[in-house]
């Protein structure tokens, strides 16, 4: 069979199904109407006329009878998707893994080839085998890799079929995907469903990397690389995959295999072992003295900044090399928190150190202690908290899988591809945290974690609490300035000023500058989320995609409209879970366990007026 999809004489569905148009039009030329009674059964397979296959059926015609190119009814129907029909053919009869064409498929190759999932899954329910073998050597888990068909991947992996299941060659899906597939999918989709990534293939002896290299796929051999391939692995010719890169003159993959071999003999060294175990702690103590070293070296009793800017740039490259020389992925993830507590922890010593002096009144002291202590609470309870992780077992996931895809919903809109699961209403996947998050805000670099269902409360009160903490530090740097420096800008005017705090106390003027930062970051995010909160009842990431869809969209629609949304009031009292004693009822969500259709905003409370 050269190619069946060829010959529906270019038609995917039959007349009857074509319902589309302008009425006015149809009535001013109306179509002509074709007879089909004397449409032989293929071709009336290939439109779908369901009428006209079963009075031919009826009337004798075998079922499993091939055409003259050795393609049976079934082999028609699974083509062009034609489901009524393949289970028509099947109960009448038909061997649902004939083989046939010059290709010798069975009419499960052909439905995958062509994409379609649900007559997929018909097949299978009658008894399909999907690792049957075709003229080409490739099962349908190949087929399916090769035509870059995810859901069919999912969907035959989740019914049992090997991931590691081989072609007449011994190519595993893997292997081919890095071979002739160049981009990220559907390599990075096998990986996640733990294929045995150093296997090797009969003819050749390749890994699934020697394939990425050969074919200059530098996507797969990333993704291959990450997910911890051998570099040592010597295919038949003894050539690991840098020879072959070598070999093949692949600039980019040399210098991706090399840096990647490099890393891989750092991190087995004695001395870096010993680091790791301590990792964090380095790291936390490296954070504290570069940020102390800045400020001391500012503050150096020195009229050359030569000699400051020489020290600085020292530290920023000696900072630098530690950061790529011994730290994992891991610990890079963590180090604007673990900046974001040292900046605290030098803004707690500056009030005491430099401050206090000129704020002895407790009603200035003990607020700010209180508050420091609030921030540091709600920091570590955002960053401890639970975000609202969609999680499940493998079981689970597949269970998951072939429930959709049975349903007709395997697509992105309710399956996450990158974690294989079922996505509730709300959600959106992390790519930082490689994970989907239920009612996702945002994933917040000061904290190392997204911010979802499980902590966006607390992330709101740390806002808060840092807004409030920056802008008592911005009172105690004026009064500073002003009792120790002597100066201020109705006397010597802007320039002078600015001058004199410069050269009086360069550290609180860097302190200054840090707590400026992070001080305006807080209050607008602050203000922010407490106006999408009370006002909107929505996330930032839902707010941002209505305001995507809204741009592009010729029908305007209020944000304040949306079945979240139940007044401003209800808002806060949901969102932070807050009963007034009695005076409100809460009504809790678990966003977790919320998904399309199973919703009913009509159980929520009417929306109150804002």
């Amino acid at each position: 069979m050269s190619s069946p999809c060829k010959h529906p004489h270019g038609h995917q569905h039959g007349h009857h199904h074509q319902h589309g148009g302008q009425p006015d039009q149809e009535m001013a030329n109306p179509p002509v109407l074709e007879d089909y009674s004397n449409w032989d059964i293929v071709k009336a397979t290939q439109h779908g006329l369901f009428d006209r296959c079963r009075e031919l059926v009826e009337a004798g015609y075998d079922v499993r009878q091939p055409d003259n190119e050795n393609v049976t009814l079934l082999h028609w129907a699974a083509i062009n998707n034609r489901l009524e029909l393949a289970k028509y053919f099947i109960s009448r009869g038909a061997v649902v893994d004939q083989l046939g064409g010059t290709l010798n498929s069975t009419a499960l190759h052909w439905a995958v080839r062509q994409g379609h999932l649900q007559t997929v899954i018909l097949l299978i329910k009658y008894g399909a085998d999907p690792s049957l073998i075709d003229g080409e050597g490739y099962n349908a888990i190949h087929l399916a890799v090769l035509f870059q068909h995810i859901p069919i991947i999912a969907y035959l992996i989740a019914k049992g079929m090997n991931v590691d299941s081989s072609d007449m060659n011994g190519m595993t899906p893997l292997m081919l995907s890095a071979q002739k597939i160049i981009g990220m999918e559907p390599t990075g989709f096998l990986l996640k469903m733990n294929p045995s990534i150093n296997l090797a293939d009969k003819v050749h002896r390749n890994t699934a990397l020697h394939w990425a290299v050969s074919s200059g796929n530098v996507n797969a051999a990333d993704l291959l690389l990450e997910a911890g391939a051998s570099l040592d692995a010597v295919n038949a010719k003894g050539e690991t995959p840098l020879d072959l890169a070598r070999e093949t003159r692949n600039r980019l993959i040399i210098h991706i295999l090399t840096g990647e071999a490099s890393a891989r003999a750092g991190r087995n060294s004695r001395m870096l072992k010993i680091l790791q175990k301590y990792e964090m702690f380095l790291v936390v103590l490296v954070c504290l003295s570069l940020l102390g070293g800045v400020g001391y070296i500012l503050n150096l009793n020195t009229d050359s900044w030569l000699l400051k800017g020489s020290l600085l740039a020292l530290v920023t490259i000696g900072s630098q090399f530690f950061t790529r020389r011994f730290l994992g992925q891991n610990s890079q993830k963590h180090l604007p928190p673990i900046f974001f507590v040292s900046s605290i922890f030098w803004m707690f010593m500056t009030w005491f150190i430099c401050f206090l002096p000129d704020l002895p009144q407790a009603r200035v002291q003990i607020p700010f202690v209180i508050s420091v202590v609030t921030l540091l609470y709600y920091f570590y309870k955002t960053w401890r908290s639970d975000p609202g992780y969609i999680r499940s077992s493998e079981e689970e996931r597949k269970q998951t899988i072939i429930t959709l895809a049975e349903a007709g919903c395997l697509d992105v809109r309710l399956f996450c591809t990158s974690c294989l699961e079922k996505k509730p209403l709300r959600s959106m996947h992390c790519h930082a945290c490689n994970s989907c998050v239920a009612k996702y805000d945002q994933h917040c670099i000061w904290t190392g974690h997204c911010i979802g269902a499980g902590n966006h409360h607390y992330f709101v009160l740390f806002l808060c609490a840092m807004a409030f903490v920056g802008h008592m530090m911005i009172y105690a740097s004026s009064i500073y300035w002003v009792s120790q420096c002597s100066t201020s800008i109705q006397k010597d005017g802007v320039w002078g000023f600015l001058s004199e705090i410069v050269i009086c106390s360069p550290w609180v003027l860097y302190i200054f500058l840090l707590v400026c930062s992070l001080t305006v970051w807080a209050t607008l995010m602050f203000i922010m989320q407490i106006y999408q909160i009370a006002v909107l009842g929505l996330t930032t990431q839902e707010r941002f995609n209505f305001q995507m869809q809204s741009r592009f969209s010729k029908h305007k629609v209020s944000m304040r409209k949306t079945p979240f949304n139940r007044g401003c009031i209800q808002n806060i009292a949901d969102f932070f879970q807050c009963r007034c004693f009695g005076l409100i009822k809460v009504t809790p969500v678990d966003w977790t366990k919320q998904f399309l259709g199973t919703f009913h905003p009509s159980k929520m409370r009417t929306p109150q007026p804002v």
